[in-house]
Order: C-alpha cells, then sequence, then structure tokens
C-alpha cells in the first residue's frame, strides 16, 4: 500500500510500515531534526524516495494534500499527544497543539481508503475520544481501536499507545456511513488480564545507560532524545495493523 504519512517524527512508524511491505509517498514533519533523520534514511535506501513537508495545516491550506488523492491508500498520523496526556492539563480542543482538526482536513481532502491513528491512552478516556470517532465515522470510516504497550511486541518498556485501525465504508462493503466500532474485546480498553496479546506487561528493566534528557550540555543529544522519546515503535505498528485491520 502506498502511505501517506503526517507527523512522521524520526522514522519509527515509517520502518514499522516498511516492514509490511508499505510504500512510503509523502511525509509530513515539522521538527527539523526529524525532517534531516527522514532524508538521511532515504539516502540510506530504508525509506522510500517522496517529498518532505512541514507543517500539517500549511500542508492542507496550500492544496498539497489534494495532490494525494487517489495516490495515498494509506494516511497514517500519530497526532500530538499533549493536549491528551495525564503528563500535561489534558485542554483537548482547548489547546493549541491539538492537531486532530488538520488530521481530519487532510484526511477529507485525500479520502484514503485506510487509516492508522496513534496517540496516548489518556485520550480513551477524554471526551475528545468521542469527537474524534464521530468525525472518523462522518467521514464514512469503519474501525477499530486498541492500547497495545511496547513490551507486548518484547520492549523492555511499557510505552502503552492507543491504535486506531479504520477503512473507508467503501472497501468494508458496508451500505451505512457510519458508526466507528470497538473492537469486540473490552480488553483491548481496559487491559484485563487474560491471552490477549495486547495485554501482555513486562514491565521496566534496568538499562546499562541511562538516556538522560540533557547531560554535560550536549545540545545534539536533546534533539535525538526528544526524537526518540516522540518515536514509535516500529513491531508495535505492525502488530497494531494485523491485529487491528
Amino acid at each position: 500500500m502506498r502511505e501517506l504519512s503526517l507527523f512522521s517524527g524520526a522514522g519509527g512508524g515509517l520502518l514499522g510500515t516498511k516492514l509490511m511491505g508499505w510504500k512510503h509517498v509523502g511525509y509530513v514533519e515539522w521538527n527539523e531534526y526529524c525532517q534531516r533523520v527522514i532524508a538521511a534514511r532515504i539516502a540510506d535506501g530504508y525509506l522510500d524516495e517522496a517529498p518532505i513537508f512541514t507543517d500539517v495545516r500549511e500542508f492542507v491550506q496550500s492544496g498539497a494534500a489534494d495532490q494525494y488523492r487517489g495516490i495515498a491508500d494509506v494516511v497514517s498520523a500519530g497526532f500530538p499527544c499533549q493536549p491528551f496526556s495525564v503528563a500535561g492539563e489534558q485542554l483537548a480542543e482547548a489547546d493549541e497543539r491539538n492537531m486532530w482538526p488538520a488530521t481530519k482536513a487532510i484526511i477529507r481532502a485525500v479520502r484514503p481508503k485506510h487509516l492508522l491513528l496513534e496517540n496516548v491512552t489518556a485520550l480513551l478516556t477524554s471526551g475528545y475520544f468521542g469527537v474524534i470517532l464521530s468525525d472518523l465515522a462522518e467521514m464514512g470510516f469503519v474501525g477499530r481501536w486498541g492500547c497495545i504497550p511496547a513490551s507486548a511486541c518484547g520492549a523492555p518498556h511499557e510505552r502503552d499507545r492507543l491504535w486506531i485501525v479504520a477503512h473507508s465504508d467503501e472497501i468494508m462493503g458496508q451500505a451505512r456511513a457510519g458508526a466507528v466500532k470497538q473492537h469486540g474485546s473490552t480488553a483491548l480498553q481496559q487491559g484485563d488480564s487474560g491471552n490477549n496479546p495486547f495485554n501482555r506487561r513486562c514491565g521496566w528493566v534496568e538499562m546499562a545507560t541511562e538516556f538522560r534528557r540533557m547531560d554535560d550540555g550536549l545540545a545534539g543529544a536533546v534533539e535525538r532524545t526528544e526524537a526518540a522519546g516522540n518515536g514509535q515503535v516500529p513491531a508495535v505498528v505492525r502488530r497494531a495493523w494485523e491485529c487491528l485491520a
């Protein structure tokens, strides 16, 4: 499938979709350091050669998003989590960093067949989650969602994240435009015990080297650490798609 990646970051999610054989046809990422990383991975051959755009709002306003209609089969977006994270004030739509409206505008312009969305699990319990589901249904998408920790894919850290996989009504072959449906197991949201692979937890482990936000004045390391902290785990991206699609 041909993927238009929004909020591409340093490419963790892109490596995950590459594992599934997807082809990248466009990247949208505002952070200059992450842009350089993506360009380097394109040069290395790890990522597909495609345009790198900056601000998602400009991507819509300039008409660039419209050019991807009929080209991108899937739009992926790990839109900023700060408006919903428990580490912040959880202002949702009142937070200027809320990029869901811009994401929705791009989905409307591109009209992809599939969506792969990611955010913090706190979005589930926010009132704004209902807004997103309603928007998806209104745009003609039917989907599933679930919470998958990185530890479920063998990572030494928890990093629990909410994933939404949605398909257009045309793809689903459904007559009614409508309701984005929850995955059949409540364990996906509530983290119940059992055989559900989403819910295996291995806990934190001690690492030989600490990964610090700032250390010894190494400004360059701060950029790398921030990019890694905001990144997606490739194996989790693939697991999310395989289990929810």
